[in-house]
């Protein structure tokens, strides 16, 4: 949430074997799953369909650790280059936590549909963590999160996305509960770069004043969330991009 934020201190030597007899077992597994994407994405490429993007993108999220950081780098360049849809999931079903639908528009100042943009979304987990390694490495890796995604507006700058709401991160920053948040980062021809944190409106730490100003001071939306039957939350959180 802090750009670059680091919430952990006091790394020790341990630390390093830590990691190792965590990630060991891991490599075994990895040659399996490496040949798994490299072959998803050159279907992709080849035929694009929803099934085999969604494929793609849930073999991340769910064998995040099986994959190197060049792995994930050039599916995320995959899935990007590829994401079409204006709606769609950062997870499957089988991820924990509370499931929430965001959904809204894309405007420009005078309030005019912008489409055929693409959307950039990321968040933590419902530990509060963007990636499996944050409590080891004790670094938040906002660079390399596991739920992300890609959405491209409609015609009438409509988009949706389906996720699991993300926990606060689990150490507090200068004293303060960092809020529970979603980034949101566009960039379109002919306006401003966006970049957002959207906040909730019933998040315990968007109660305080500070965080209250925060939000209001950097434009970050406030959005409240209702429920839906069968499908857990919904929220709308329109953008509005500058010239």
């Amino acid at each position: 949430m802090e750009r670059s934020l680091t919430i952990f201190s006091g790394h020790k030597p341990t630390c390093f074997f830590f990691v190792w007899a965590i990630f060991l077992p891991l490599l075994g597994q990895s040659q399996d799953w490496r040949e798994k994407a490299n072959a998803l994405q050159k279907k992709l490429v080849s035929a694009p369909t929803p099934v085999l993007y969604d494929s793609l993108h849930f073999l991340v999220t769910n064998h995040y650790l099986q994959l190197t950081a060049e792995d994930r780098s050039g599916i995320r360049e995959v899935l990007k280059k590829n994401a079409h849809r204006s709606t769609g999931e950062l997870c499957d079903e089988k991820e924990p936590g509370t499931k929430i639908t965001i959904r809204g528009r894309l405007l420009d100042e005078y309030k005019k549909p912008i489409p055929t943009v693409q959307l950039y979304i990321f968040h933590a987990d419902n530990n509060g963590y963007y990636a499996p390694s944050d409590p080891v490495l004790k670094k938040m890796n906002e660079a390399d999160p596991r739920l992300y995604g890609f959405l491209t507006t409609d015609k009438s700058g409509n988009y949706s996305f389906q996720t699991v709401r993300p926990a606060s991160y689990p150490n507090k920053y200068n004293g303060r509960t960092i809020p529970q948040h979603i980034h949101i980062s566009v960039k379109a021809t002919g306006y401003k770069p966006y970049s957002i944190q959207l906040a909730f409106e019933n998040d315990p730490a968007m109660q305080e004043p500070y965080r209250q100003n925060w939000a209001k001071q950097l434009n970050y939306p406030i959005v409240s969330l209702y429920p839906v039957k069968d499908k857990g939350f919904q929220g709308v959180c329109d953008l509005v991009l500058s010239r």
